[in-house]
């Protein structure tokens, strides 16, 4: 499986990276529904190649920058807790800088799960016990290691990141791979490869 960071609306780079590739899983912040203002207007803005994304089974989760609303009309989105076979999917995140984005327009306040969402996924990662973890964020445990990637000091522990700290006490995949930070790093804890993928960087797991 061929898994690509985030997209941030790119997506004449996303076609480049999609081309000649089939079955890929874009981690997150793809872009979809966002509107933003023309003329006083709120009209659409750019949404990604479909067409070409069905054809080439291009599949994504959802980021803190998508809106589920439009996600869920998507053929083409995972939802939040679906496994195939030994691979999880969760999506969602916090946004850092959700104070100085407009609801509606480029913010969403369900771009977390909510609690009660994360308790059942609990229960359905640790049933499924999956070789394969994909989600947009990573553990809670990790963040220092990506703060410090990043270069950053700003500590936001957010439900999304407890519930996979849950998660991985239950079980721990051979591989988590997640986007978000917006770095490409690779880290180990205890027997899992936790990998982080840069914006459009693109990562192969047997």
């Amino acid at each position: 499986m061929f898994f690509i960071g985030d997209v941030h609306g790119k997506y004449q780079r996303y076609k480049r990276v999609i081309e000649g590739r089939r079955d890929t899983v874009q981690l997150g912040d793809m872009g979809v529904g966002f509107f933003k203002l023309r003329r006083g207007e709120i009209v659409p803005d750019h949404n990604p190649p479909h067409e070409r994304m069905v054809e080439g089974n291009h599949r994504f989760i959802r980021g803190n920058h998508d809106n589920l609303d439009v996600c869920t009309r998507q053929r083409q989105w995972i939802r939040d807790g679906t496994v195939e076979g030994d691979v999880v999917f969760v999506g969602g995140a916090y946004s850092i800088d959700q104070g100085v984005r407009t609801q509606g327009l480029d913010w969403w306040p369900d771009e977390e799960l909510s609690i009660v969402e994360l308790d059942r996924l609990i229960d359905v990662y640790g049933a499924a016990r999956p070789r394969i973890m994909v989600t947009h964020d990573c553990p809670q445990f990790l963040e220092a290691t990506m703060l410090e990637a990043v270069g950053s000091t700003i500590s936001i522990p957010t439900r999304t990141r407890q519930a996979f700290d849950a998660m991985f006490e239950h079980h721990q995949p051979q591989h988590w791979v997640f986007g978000h930070w917006h770095r490409t790093l690779r880290t180990q804890w205890g027997g899992c490869t936790f990998t982080c993928l840069d914006e459009l960087d693109g990562l192969e797991i047997a």
